[in-house]
């Protein structure tokens, strides 16, 4: 099931869930049994949905009959739904503060003026021929959007072909376990490792004689060497050397903006079972920052991973952080282990003590904080729509 398809029936249901208040609980005779199933039901689905992929991929879609449906059925849940992805999926993400404010805005303020070009059909989108294509039954969206939109607008385009190409369902599932069935059964040919092998070494060993031929001819024709080769020797193309400036070079490490708080998302634990998407989160933030331990002797820590610590009612996560000599091969209560780490709460005492490192040694990993109401956003959004 298409992106663009999901969303039309989103929005049959956003009109059936308002006159599912008005109809009665036994739909007349009269009305189609289809129809009767789908306002029966909107109660228990349509506070559900809140996929953002599919109530953008719904206004975007090119076909004409669910174009007329989005303009009848928009709400502001679509354009909340806009504005998380585009934040989610465009504003850069070093940006903070005021530059990340405007540069969300202009994305979402350029969106908004051809979108009103692709709904109205004008400007950029005012061909016939491209639209006639729109018509086809078994158009994908997502191509339609490669072709004539992506080339034209600067965020439409790159929305669409992001959100509609995204599969929907078990279809592609079915057909992919359908052929390695095929293989298995052995209806299909299947490579075993000594006809692999044979084949790598086959190919490798054309390879080989290709270079080696295409050096003879270089040879022949007087040309022994390439500008690539005076790059391995260290030099330049005028057989200077060029030690000092590859020493010179040196690989920028990337700024990371730590935000010194718990933020909101941070609490979104559910239930008794670890959420991996939630673990990682909590390692790009907390994963290798460094601090002093104030109540031991400042001895020096570093954040090794998020750990989930299990409680009736209180699930949640803490940081395991390490001192240097520890070994993560070994059982933490073992006894060359067990001194060497401690847990940590997501709380102020962890934050202050990463400060005092980092207001102690300025600039070490490229690492700059920010406290809380300083104008610094949160890195994620709290909604948990993927």
């Amino acid at each position: 099931m298409s992106l663009s398809v999901a969303g039309h029936a989103i929005g049959v249901l956003t009109v059936g869930a308002s006159l599912k208040e008005t109809m009665p609980q036994r739909p007349s005779p009269m009305l189609p049994r289809l129809l009767a199933r789908t306002f029966s039901s909107v109660g228990g689905i349509f506070p559900e949905i809140k996929s953002s992929s599919i109530l953008v991929g719904f206004i975007l879609s090119p076909n004409p009959t669910i174009m007329a449906s989005a303009v009848l059925n928009k709400t502001p849940l679509h354009d909340d739904a806009v504005e998380r992805l585009i934040t989610r999926l465009f504003v850069d993400k070093s940006l903070l503060g005021h530059e990340r404010t405007f540069a969300r805005a202009k994305l979402i303020d350029t969106f908004l003026t051809e979108y009103g070009d692709f709904i109205n059909k004008r400007n950029a989108f005012a061909r016939d021929h491209i639209w006639i294509t729109a018509q086809e039954p078994d158009l994908k969206a997502y191509r339609w959007h490669q072709k004539y939109s992506l080339p034209v607008t600067k965020v439409l385009g790159r929305l669409a072909c992001l959100v509609l190409s995204k599969i929907l369902g078990i279809g592609t599932a079915e057909r992919n376990w359908k052929q390695v069935k095929a293989v298995k059964s052995g209806q299909r040919v299947n490579t075993m490792m000594n006809k692999t092998t044979k084949q790598v070494l086959v190919y490798a060993q054309y390879q080989q004689a290709r270079a080696q031929a295409k050096i003879n001819n270089r040879a022949t024709a007087g040309k022994l060497w390439e500008d690539g080769d005076f790059e391995s020797m260290k030099m330049d193309i005028y057989c200077k050397d060029i030690q000092e400036a590859l020493q010179a070079e040196v690989a920028t490490i990337p700024t990371r903006h730590v935000r010194l708080w718990r933020e909101s998302w941070e609490d979104h634990v559910k239930g008794p079972v670890e959420d991996a998407k939630l673990k990682e989160r909590l390692l790009q933030k907390y994963g290798g920052l460094k601090l002093y331990d104030k109540d031991d002797e400042n001895r020096l820590l570093t954040c090794h991973k998020p750990y989930f610590q299990k409680k009736r009612g209180d699930n949640r996560y803490c940081i395991f952080a390490v001192m240097e000599g520890y070994d993560p091969m070994k059982d933490d209560m073992d006894e060359g282990n067990y001194e060497l780490w401690s847990l940590w709460e997501l709380d102020e005492a962890l934050y202050d003590c990463v400060q005092d490192y980092y207001q102690a040694n300025p600039g070490e990993d490229s690492v700059v904080l920010y406290e809380k109401d300083t104008g610094i956003d949160s890195d994620y959004g709290d909604d948990g729509d993927d």
